[in-house]
C-alpha cells in the first residue's frame, strides 16, 4: 500500500523504514517500490502483516465524536446571536428590562434548539459511520485475501477493481 501519509519507521538498527510518499513512489519502478516497502508481488506474509499492524497501528482516521461542550460552544459563533446579546445588554443599560428579557429568551431558545439539532445530527453521523465496514482485497503470501481496510499495512499489495472506490 502506498499512501501520501508518512508512516514512521522503526528505530532499531537495520530495521525497515515504511516511509514512502505518493510523489516519490510515482517516480520509482515497481520493483523499487516493493523493495522500499519490504514486500514482493506475492504480498506480505500474514505474520509480517500482523507485526507491521502492531508497529504502525490501524489504517484509520480518528473519529472526532460528538462532544457536548464543543457543540454548545459552536452555538455562540453566530454573529446574529452575538448582535442580539449586545442588544440585550444595551436594553438593560438603558432600563428596558422587558425588551432585554424578550431578547434573552429568544437567544436562549435559539441556543437550546440549535444545540439539540446539531448534537442529534452528530450522533446520527457517528452511528452511520460505525455501521460502514470497508473491505479490501490484498495479496498475502501469494493468495488473495479479503481484509478490513483498517488492517492494511505498509507493504500490502491491494487489488483494485472498477467500482471498488
Amino acid at each position: 500500500m502506498v499512501s501520501s501519509r508518512q508512516v514512521a519507521g522503526e528505530t532499531t538498527p537495520g530495521a525497515l523504514s515504511y516511509s514512502l510518499d505518493t510523489a516519490r513512489a510515482a517516480t520509482l519502478s515497481t520493483d523499487e517500490v516493493l523493495r522500499e516497502l519490504g514486500t514482493s508481488e506475492q504480498g506480505l506474509d500474514p505474520d509480517e502483516a500482523a507485526r507491521r499492524l502492531a508497529a504502525v497501528g490501524p489504517n484509520a482516521l480518528r473519529a472526532h465524536g460528538a462532544r457536548l461542550w464543543s457543540v454548545l460552544a459552536r452555538q455562540f459563533r453566530s454573529y446574529l446571536l452575538l448582535l442580539l446579546l449586545a442588544a440585550a445588554a444595551v436594553s438593560i443599560f438603558v432600563g428596558e428590562r422587558t425588551n432585554a428579557g424578550i431578547i434573552l429568551t429568544i437567544v436562549g431558545l435559539s441556543v437550546v434548539l440549535g444545540f439539540l439539532n446539531e448534537y442529534r445530527s452528530e450522533r446520527a453521523v457517528e452511528t452511520l459511520h460505525s455501521q460502514i465496514h470497508r473491505r479490501a482485497f490484498v495479496e498475502r503470501a501469494g493468495k488473495t485475501t479479503e481484509v478490513d481496510v483498517t488492517e492494511l499495512v505498509p507493504g500490502d499489495i491491494v487489488s483494485l477493481h472498477v467500482g471498488d472506490i
